[in-house]
């Protein structure tokens, strides 16, 4: 009986609309768990197309990014604004038009958000839907992190580990861009963060060693993220879905 009722609220949702001219969408009191590690350039250079440049980390090495994020409240022109989780892994790569601080290829999208998944499906990616998309952050001593992400019809992973209150630099803007390939052309999702604080952190990815997922990491689990982990904080961002 829930399932079914928890179907026809997402059935019925109101729908953020994108189109050619993509779509924007205000983000407030947000968080999140991000890691930069290692993975054989060889592994990934075949998911992402030949137009991306893909930088080396080392010898034959690229750079896996894992995220997970929570905001309070996501708005679009339309729609209410609420509660949103995302959990995204892509490939550090090369910014395609020179602009962000941050530049991604994206392998796997999952959100809790209905509408947003709806939007960047209608806008070319292939955005998976988890309404029970977790991401929760105890700030007790030891600080632990959790996050399962387990999308419709996909493998599920989660992430388990920790963040302290050591800071990493001060607080600073940042531009994030995940790209991808569509069928129509190039999609970006370019978030604009004028000030978001990160603190030292800690995690390890669990997944199938038979996913797609799992093939890319090499088993079931990956807690090398030598290059960059963090939890990041800001209370304000803007994401714009743009084509071309």
């Amino acid at each position: 009986m829930k399932s079914k009722l928890l179907l026809t609220l997402i059935m019925f949702a109101p729908a953020i609309h994108a189109d050619d001219s993509g779509f924007t969408a205000t983000l407030q009191g947000c968080t999140e768990l991000i890691g930069l590690g290692p993975v054989p350039l060889s592994v990934v250079r075949p998911l992402v197309p030949s137009t991306f440049v893909i930088p080396e980390f080392g010898p034959g090495t690229a750079g896996l990014v894992v995220r997970v994020g929570q905001c309070q409240a996501l708005s679009t022109s339309g729609t209410a604004a609420r509660p949103v989780n995302v959990g995204q892994i892509g490939v550090a790569i090369v910014s395609p038009d020179g602009s962000g601080d941050i530049n991604n290829y994206t392998l796997f999208y999952t959100t809790s958000d209905d509408r947003l998944a709806r939007a960047l499906q209608d806008a070319g990616l292939p955005a998976a839907l988890d309404p029970v998309l977790a991401y929760e952050f105890t700030p007790n001593l030891s600080g632990e992190l959790y996050a399962a992400v387990a999308p419709f019809g996909a493998p599920a992973w989660f992430v388990s580990g920790s963040a302290a209150d050591t800071p990493l630099g001060g607080p600073a803007p940042v531009t994030a861009n995940w790209w991808f390939q569509t069928k129509r052309g190039t999609l970006k999702m370019a978030t604009v963060i004028p000030s978001i604080q990160y603190v030292i952190a800690g995690f390890t990815l669990h997944t199938s060693k038979v996913s797609p997922l799992g093939q890319i990491i090499g088993g079931n689990t990956d807690s090398s993220f030598p290059f960059f982990n963090a939890r990041g904080l800001f209370s304000t961002g803007v994401m714009s879905v743009s084509s071309r």
